[in-house]
C-alpha cells in the first residue's frame, strides 16, 4: 500500500454526486458553446477535435459509458483520482445514469496488484483508470473525462461566480488541504446570502463535518448545482465565454470528440430536468491491515451494471462475476480485515 495512505483518517473531498453535475451543467454546455462560438477553430479546448470516431447516426440508440474522474492534482506528480464515476448515457431513451466508484474501492489495478481506486491514475493516468474500472464492472468503457481541483475554481471566477444563501455557519479547519484551496485547509462561511468567488464556492461545496454529514454536503452540492445552472443558461454568459472556455480547457481534459458532445449537451439537459439516475457501487466499508476501504459486493454490483446497462444476466455473466469474487476472497484471505464502525 502506498505509505501516503493513513489509518482511519478520511480527508475531506468533493463527494461524487457533484462531479457528475458538474460535467453535466459546465463540461457539455461550455465545449458545445466553445465550438459555436469559434467553429472549426477550436484549439482553445482540450480533448479531440473535428468529426468524431463514430458518426451521429452510431451514436443513435445506444449506451455510451463515459469515465469520469475527479483528480487531485500536485507539484511534480499527476496526482490521484478522489473521485470515480462512469455516467452512461443512453442516446434513444435520453436517460443518464451514473455510478459512483466509492474513493477508497479496493480494486485489482493491472500491473500493481490491490489498491484503492484512485491510485490507478497516478500510476498509469486515465488509460489505466478506465483499464481498471472496465475490469471491475465488466464493461467497455468509451470515453473519459477528467477534471482537477485547481480548475474549478478557476471556472467559477471566469463565470463571474455564483449567488448561494448559506443556511448555516460553516467553520472547519483540515491540515491535509493546506495548500489545496487559498485559506490553507480552513473553510470560514456565515450564514446568508452570498456572492461565491471560485475559492469561496469549494470551501461550500467540499464542507461536511455537521450532523448531516455527507447527506448534507450532498444536497448543498446539489442546491449549488442548480443555481450555477441557471447562470449558465443566462443570456450574460455569451460575455464571459470566451473566459470561461478558456478556463475550462484547462480544467477539463477528455477525449469525447467535440462533434459528438453537441449531440450529447442536448441529452444531458433532458435527463437533468427529468431526473438523473444515480448510484453507489454496493458494498460496505472495512479496515484492512488498519487502512480504509470500501470492499465492493460482486454480485450485486454486477447486478447494478446489468440493469444500468439494459443486458441481460446469462450463465457467462454469472460465473464472470463469481469469478471475480473469488479473485477477492482469495486477494484478503490472509488479511487483517475489520467491520468499519
Amino acid at each position: 500500500m502506498s505509505s501516503n495512505d493513513k489509518p482511519r483518517r478520511r480527508r475531506m473531498r468533493p463527494t461524487k454526486l457533484f462531479w457528475g453535475l458538474l460535467f453535466l451543467l459546465i463540461t457539455l454546455p461550455l465545449t458545445t458553446l466553445a465550438y459555436l462560438y469559434w467553429g472549426s477553430d477550436s484549439s482553445g479546448v482540450s480533448g479531440q477535435v473535428g468529426m468524431s470516431k463514430k458518426s451521429i447516426e452510431h451514436l443513435a440508440n445506444r449506451k455510451i459509458n463515459i469515465l469520469v474522474l475527479g483528480i487531485d492534482e500536485r507539484k511534480n506528480d499527476i496526482g490521484r483520482s478522489n473521485v470515480t464515476c462512469v455516467m452512461t448515457v443512453d442516446t434513444g431513451t435520453k436517460d443518464v445514469s451514473m455510478l459512483w466508484i466509492p474513493r477508497d474501492s479496493r480494486v485489482a489495478i493491472p500491473g500493481h496488484e490491490w489498491n484503492k481506486i484512485g491510485h490507478a491514475y497516478s500510476y498509469g493516468g486515465h488509460q489505466l483508470a478506465e483499464q481498471t474500472v472496465a475490469n471491475l464492472l465488466g464493461i467497455p468503457i468509451d470515453y473519459y473525462l477528467a477534471v482537477n481541483m485547481d480548475g474549478f475554481k478557476k471556472v467559477i471566477d471566469a463565470l463571474g461566480g455564483v449567488d448561494i444563501n448559506v443556511d448555516k455557519r460553516m467553520y472547519y479547519y483540515d491540515p491535509y488541504d493546506e495548500g489545496e484551496v487559498d485559506n490553507d485547509g480552513l473553510i470560514d462561511l456565515k450564514p446568508g446570502l452570498q456572492h461565491m468567488n471560485g475559492n469561496t464556492a469549494l470551501q461550500y461545496v467540499r464542507f461536511r463535518h455537521d450532523e448531516m454529514g455527507d447527506i448534507g454536503r450532498i444536497e448543498r452540492q446539489q442546491k449549488f448545482a442548480k443555481a450555477l445552472l441557471e447562470d449558465i443558461i443566462s443570456p450574460s454568459i455569451f460575455t464571459k465565454l470566451p473566459g470561461a472556455v478558456k478556463e475550462a480547457s484547462r480544467a477539463f481534459q477528455t477525449d469525447i470528440p467535440l462533434s459528438d458532445m453537441l449531440s450529447l449537451v442536448s441529452i444531458a439537459k433532458d435527463a437533468y430536468k427529468n431526473g438523473l439516475k444515480t448510484e453507489m457501487v454496493s458494498g460496505k466499508p472495512v479496515y484492512i491491515d488498519n487502512l480504509s476501504y470500501w470492499l465492493p459486493d460482486i454480485l450485486n454490483m454486477r447486478k447494478q451494471v446489468a440493469a444500468i446497462q439494459g443486458v441481460t444476466i446469462d450463465t457467462d455473466y454469472l460465473q464472470n462475476a463469481n469469478m471475480l469474487e473469488k479473485n477477492y476472497e482469495k486477494s484478503i484471505a490472509k488479511l487483517k480485515v475489520e467491520d468499519a464502525p
